[in-house]
């Protein structure tokens, strides 16, 4: 039974498989047990369709963009600009550190970079403020996972792909008003903590200075205006974008800012060709799966499930599932691996595919900082060097922050979708 693909991949996934063979072994297998008129190169194919699409192109390009910088200045000069602005008011630094976060994601499309680029500068700074070091992971970790609602968002890219009615450019509008809804809410959270716990106040620099702190990170700044501007002024595809974000960020960093070397960039190309690879492999697999679940109708079996339900109730499981899906696989790969499967439900009771996809990013965020197997938990745990355990207990205010904003954008999805209005 195509059922059974899930339980199969699953127990795959506890052997150890890698994530593209546990999808990709019950795919060839149910496929042949309970489809023998089909041959089973036709997966073939589909892998091969999958990959073979011209915005996806888009998400190598970002990846390598985001290496590049996190080898550089930017960063840096993002946090000191960030600090030297907002620093002077009460919970400054931390206002700065969710500010430079923002603008990282306006850069990178992914939050893993933000925790080593971002966090590795500005833990120290702040436990050396006063700030206690659970709040200052949580703070990082939630912030640095912003970068995926804050376009050009790869997994909203991704989205795009496994559900084509969505608008590239609509869920970038809608990830921006999301991103800085959600910023604004963390800022407001760490205000009233250094206010609480008497976080003392940096001194204002004055206006000179602040003009000179924006003159160095000047080029950085220009980084979201350059990629952003040439999308919503139809000068760009998303692609040619982020083809741009590439030579954009090897000029700022090699010509400019000098912190990186041309001869660097072969070994930076050489990390983000293998982040690239194990990307495209998994989105081959999720074709693959996601051919076998349509012919052996599971779709519509869920669809005839759950159809009987009002929309209130289909959202509330949806936002169980991917918050679930986001604790235990990377976001990537439940999207590519779960849209298929659910949306068409989503979209028969009349959901925006633009607002789902966004309620489904959003979960996904919230994810990859909620136990047990938050992607970022495990990176801040190698670079911060910290036992798992000291990482939780400060994740939990911005979650349930987190998870109460994810309500309120799904039941009222006004608050998100005005720019369609």
């Amino acid at each position: 039974m195509v059922a059974s693909l899930f339980p199969l991949a699953i127990f795959f996934l506890l052997l150890g498989f890698p994530v593209f063979m546990a999808i990709l072994i019950p795919s060839f297998a149910v496929l042949i047990q309970n489809f023998p008129n089909i041959a089973p190169d036709i997966l073939l194919q589909q892998m091969v369709g999958g990959v073979n699409n011209f915005s996806i192109l888009a998400i190598p390009f970002f990846i390598f963009a985001a290496d590049v910088i996190s080898q550089g200045q930017i960063g840096k000069r993002l946090v000191n600009l960030a600090n030297n602005m907002v620093g002077h008011i009460t919970g400054g630094l931390a206002i700065a550190t969710i500010i430079t976060c923002l603008f990282f994601g306006a850069i990178s499309g992914a939050g893993s970079a933000a925790v080593v680029a971002v966090g590795g500068i500005v833990y120290p700074i702040l436990v050396e403020k006063g700030y206690k070091p659970n709040f200052v992971i949580g703070l990082v970790l939630a912030s640095s996972s912003l970068a995926m609602l804050i376009p050009p968002s790869i997994a909203m890219i991704l989205y795009s792909t496994v559900a084509p009615a969505a608008s590239v450019r609509d869920l970038f509008s809608g990830g921006l008003i999301l991103g800085i809804m959600v910023g604004v809410a963390f800022m407001v959270y760490s205000y009233f903590y250094a206010k609480k716990n008497k976080i003392q106040k940096e001194e204002f620099i004055g206006f000179k200075n602040l003009g000179k702190a924006f003159v160095e990170a000047g080029w950085a700044l220009g980084f979201p205006i350059v990629i952003l501007s040439g999308i919503y002024l139809g000068i760009t595809t998303i692609t040619e974008a982020a083809a741009v974000a590439v030579a954009y960020a090897i000029f700022v960093e090699v010509v400019i800012y000098k912190d990186l070397k041309l001869k660097e960039l072969g070994s930076v190309a050489t990390k983000s060709g293998l982040i690239i690879a194990m990307l495209l492999v998994l989105i081959a697999a999720g074709k693959a799966i996601s051919y076998v679940m349509t012919i052996g109708g599971l779709p519509q079996m869920i669809n005839s499930l759950l159809g009987d339900y009002s929309v209130v109730v289909v959202l509330l499981l949806l936002t169980l599932i991917f918050l679930v899906a986001g604790m235990f696989i990377d976001p990537n790969s439940a999207v590519i691996i779960l849209v298929p499967l659910v949306a068409p439900v989503a979209f028969g009771l009349g959901v925006d595919p633009v607002h789902l996809g966004l309620i489904i990013v959003f979960n996904l965020t919230i994810g990859m900082i909620t136990p047990p197997f938050g992607l970022n938990i495990f990176i801040a745990q190698s670079t911060f060097k910290l036992p798992y355990e000291k990482i939780l207990p400060g994740l939990v205010p911005f979650l349930a922050i987190s998870i109460g904003l994810l309500l309120v954008v799904t039941f009222v999805p006004d608050l998100i979708m005005w720019f369609k209005n």
